[in-house]
């Protein structure tokens, strides 16, 4: 028989303030780094232009190509007249120059220039168009659903298109794959053919914590930012779209990476290991066995969530032996509203042989008067 038992996490239920948020960008997402979950969202499946923020995957091509080939941030490539006419935002690159790996890392990072990223795809895969199929690839490879790339700089196409969550999980990953690299994000200036810019992500100087990563803008979809901050070891991704000006991202961005380090936390709702029911064994050689989780479950919490938190417990009533250590014999659901369920594995913590042949029959007929088996110690 299928037993469920409803309990409540007392140690997390904690009578916090209730706390909510919103943004005025169009597209938003929080996404926490650890435990990758969505703190908040606002249309973050909506198609959106990228603009500039594409240049992640760009950078993203480069930090891989650097970590796992040949190539590294002194190599020089070679200007070409496309890369040197594209509209747009400039690194100030001349025709038939030789400029490093580094130089046009810089230039796409901090000056957001289209003519540095033309030229770095170029560079790596002999034509922009070549560039722009890899990105796919990439995208198919570290689950971009709702992505497709035409070029490497962000210039607007009705056919080059993503989606805030998709920006924010390719965020994550580049931060996850590339630590050392990623430090190119928070440089706060460059120059180069005597022009000297400043990182045109402005919360680098404003916010706490901030370290990256890109802004972008079009017309047609307004002003965005990916942005991330870490924060006493704990890092928080947001990414915002659609706002009416370059302050406006600026103050939505800050107002959502405020709220997620002041209004949530990480909680240890689960240990690993941690015993969460004992249950009856039939005709074991032991009555009764732990079901344990066998992994440490994380989640972060805003703090009207850990209010509202419960947990189910589902398993089969008694267990038949023989019982099998490791074996999933239940389930523990925890429930967080506004978020999915989740299902937790209940394992067995030891090995529980079958009772010897003649013993069944008593251990049965005791069972069915007194609810639990014989134990052969006692």
């Amino acid at each position: 028989m299928k037993y469920l038992i409803i309990i409540y996490l007392c140690s997390l239920l904690i009578s916090f303030k209730s706390f909510s948020i919103d943004s005025k960008a169009s597209q938003a997402v929080v996404i926490d780094y650890d435990t990758e979950e969505i703190l908040f969202e606002k249309n973050s499946d909506q198609l959106v232009y990228p603009a500039s923020m594409t240049k992640i995957m760009t950078v993203y091509l480069a930090f891989d190509r650097i970590l796992n080939s040949d190539l590294n941030i002194a190599s020089r490539c070679k200007i070409s007249p496309k890369a040197y006419n594209t509209g747009g935002s400039r690194t100030f690159l001349e025709i038939d120059d030789y400029v490093t790996i580094d130089t046009l890392l810089k230039g796409i990072i901090i000056q957001s220039g289209n003519d540095a990223s033309v030229a770095l795809a170029e560079c790596l895969s002999g034509t922009e168009e070549n560039f722009a199929k890899l990105m796919n690839e990439y995208s198919i490879d570290l689950g971009l659903t709702k992505t497709n790339f035409l070029n490497s700089s962000g210039w607007p196409n009705e056919n080059h298109y993503s989606t805030v969550k998709d920006i924010a999980i390719l965020s994550k990953k580049l931060i996850e794959n590339f630590p050392q690299l990623f430090a190119y994000f928070s440089e706060k200036s460059f120059s180069y053919n005597g022009i000297k810019q400043p990182n045109r992500n402005l919360l680098l100087n404003k916010l706490d914590g901030v370290d990256g990563l890109k802004t972008g803008f079009t017309r047609k979809s307004g002003w965005g930012i990916a942005a991330t901050a870490k924060r006493n070891n704990r890092r928080i991704i947001v990414v915002v779209n659609g706002t009416n000006s370059s302050s406006s991202r600026m103050n939505e961005a800050t107002n959502l990476l405020n709220w997620a380090f002041n209004q949530t936390n990480q909680k240890l709702l689960i240990d690993q290991n941690q015993i969460i029911t004992n249950v009856d064994v039939w005709l074991g050689n032991k009555s009764t066995v732990n079901l344990i989780s066998d992994k440490k479950i994380i989640s972060t919490l805003s703090f009207d969530q850990e209010k509202l938190l419960t947990s189910q417990i589902e398993y089969t009533k008694p267990i038949s032996a023989p019982v099998i250590k490791g074996k999933e014999y239940g389930q523990l659901f925890i429930n967080i509203q506004g978020k999915p369920t989740i299902k937790v594995p209940l394992v067995a913590q030891e090995d529980i042989n079958k009772i010897n042949p003649v013993f069944r029959i008593f251990a049965a007929i005791k069972y069915l008067i007194f609810g639990n088996s014989l134990d052969e110690k006692k």
